[in-house]
């Protein structure tokens, strides 16, 4: 994707809407005029009386593919209508629709949303903080606030915010993100905390479940956990890549935490800062200012914790810069109390083998580097990384990358291609064509597919514990949507359909893609 961020005013367009089954389908066109993208902010928030009551409390919202829009003002929803936004087209997954922002009329650059109800994202490409290029981006511009509530992010990309891409702000949220990239996450050019994937500060998450998305670029924390008094109920970080982590503060930290599961996960270089840098100043961890890769904080008679199969190395340049350190050491992989809890179990949570991946972006060693030489800097290497597309202006950086050939995957061969708790490879599998073979489990949605493997009929059937939007699609073996079985809404309870192939997939291994409220579970199936 090679999308220039210059943006000037805007002009609001048209809009058509599509009733069916209860649903109201509002497709919001792109503008013609790149110079002034399509504002959505009056599209969603009109449909909301003056007196605060919703015209319409299901609707989808849909971008066009490969389009620029901009919100001029927060959008806010409310626990009695669910903000639902998705590309047109959820089958092009490489072309998504953009959502950025551009200065208001006071000049103001606005937050992107901060919804206190119910959350849908599919397929979206958010430019968070932008400001201007080469400047610092804001921080906190997408936020969840919502109590009770429940969030989906589903083939987005969420980028350049200085906070965290995910700030949870509301109590007992359900979050499910899968198939995501999050990127180019803190401060650019100096030392700062901030900068990370999924930031609960002060707050209690009943879910967080975490398939199948890369996190890499950023400044602290893959996931952060500080300050809430309750524990979580649920963290689950399964088949996740991440790579250039600075973790000026740790890496995964679960704070207080019921049950979690840390699973088949692909680490490269978590913490490039190292076991104890001189520059935190944010450490809540038990074991003092040493840093891990995963920490706990409180070690409850009932917390259960499940690690294992996850591939964690750092490569020889970071390990050599270290030993120039005599204060740098490899960073343990888990605190005390995480050891406490798993006891023998311990031994089958990491191993260490040092897989390439094919077309990432490069090492951010430089801004380590640079930040131990002069860590009041302005002017050191920025480890936020543009595309290439923007080469020779005044938004190259120079620490450009080709996006368009972005490729996280390694060697078919390599030991972590079969190391899942599966048997199936660790990382981020949906992106990798020649890895993926294994399917999601979310035992509570019960989703089976049979007869398998098939030629003509599709059959499955599914079980809701309360009503919801049920979205269906068939996948390729990188993930891509094919076919979108149906999106509509369901009772609670057993279900049971059937869908007509057709001769219309290609021989082979699919993937049934079952998408809800309560969760997203898939399904593997050979077509004969």
């Amino acid at each position: 994707m090679k999308k220039h961020y210059t943006f000037m005013l805007l002009v609001f367009t048209m809009f058509c809407v599509v009733q069916s089954n209860a649903q109201t389908i509002v497709t919001i066109p792109a503008s013609s005029d790149p110079t002034a993208p399509t504002d959505i902010f009056p599209v969603i928030m009109g449909d909301t009386t003056a007196t605060g009551e919703r015209n319409d409390n299901n609707t989808i919202y849909k971008l066009e593919n490969g389009q620029v829009y901009v919100t001029t003002d927060r959008i806010v929803n409310k626990p009695e209508w669910d903000l639902q936004i998705e590309a047109v087209d959820l089958t092009d997954t490489e072309n998504k629709a953009i959502i950025t922002r551009i200065p208001n009329a006071s000049g103001e650059y606005p937050d992107i949303m901060r919804p206190e109800g119910n959350v849908t994202l599919r397929n979206l490409w958010f430019i968070a903080g932008e400001k201007g290029p080469l400047e610092n981006h804001d921080w906190g511009k997408i936020r969840y606030m919502g109590d009770n509530t429940r969030v989906i992010a589903d083939h987005c990309i969420i980028e350049k915010d200085r906070g965290g891409f995910f700030q949870i702000r509301g109590n007992n949220i359900k979050l499910y993100i899968t198939n995501c990239i999050l990127r180019n996450g803190g401060n650019r050019r100096v030392i700062q905390g901030n900068g990370r994937g999924v930031d609960a500060r002060n707050t209690t998450l009943d879910t967080l479940i975490m398939r199948n998305t890369i996190v890499h670029n950023i400044q602290d924390r893959f996931f952060r956990s500080q300050g809430a008094m309750a524990p979580h109920n649920y963290i689950e970080i399964d088949n996740c890549t991440s790579f250039n982590t600075a973790g000026r503060h740790g890496f995964i930290q679960l704070g207080r935490v019921l049950t979690a599961k840390i699973t088949d996960n692909l680490f490269i270089n978590p913490i490039m800062l190292g076991s104890s840098p001189f520059y935190t100043d944010e450490q809540t961890q038990p074991d003092n200012d040493l840093h891990k890769v995963i920490t706990l904080d409180t070690l409850y008679e009932n917390t259960a914790l499940t690690i294992s199969n996850n591939n964690t190395f750092w490569t020889q340049d970071v390990t050599d810069y270290w030993a120039s350190n005599d204060s740098i050491s490899t960073p343990g992989l888990m605190s005390t109390l995480v050891m406490d809890n798993l006891g023998a179990a311990a031994s089958d949570a990491f191993f260490e083998e040092e897989v390439t991946l094919n077309s990432v972006p490069g090492t951010i060693l430089q801004y380590v580097e640079d930040l131990y030489a002069n860590p009041a800097a302005d002017d050191m290497y920025d480890f936020i990384v543009e595309d290439a597309s923007v080469a020779g202006t005044i938004f190259d950086s120079g620490n450009l990358f080709d996006f368009s050939t972005l490729d996280p995957c390694y060697d078919v061969s390599a030991q972590s291609a079969t190391a899942a708790t599966d048997g199936g490879p660790v990382g981020a599998i949906t992106f990798c064509p020649a890895l993926t073979d294994v399917e999601d489990i979310n035992e509570t949605l019960a989703l089976k597919v049979f007869p398998n493997p098939t030629s003509i009929d599709l059959n499955f059937s599914f079980e809701l514990e309360k009503a919801s939007q049920v979205n269906i699609t068939i996948l390729d073996m990188s993930g891509k949507i094919v076919t979108t079985v149906l999106q509509r809404q369901f009772q609670s309870g057993q279900h049971s359909l059937s869908h007509d192939l057709s001769n219309r997939l290609a021989r082979g291994m699919h993937f049934l893609s079952l998408q809800t409220d309560q969760g997203v579970m898939t399904k593997k199936f050979i077509v004969q």
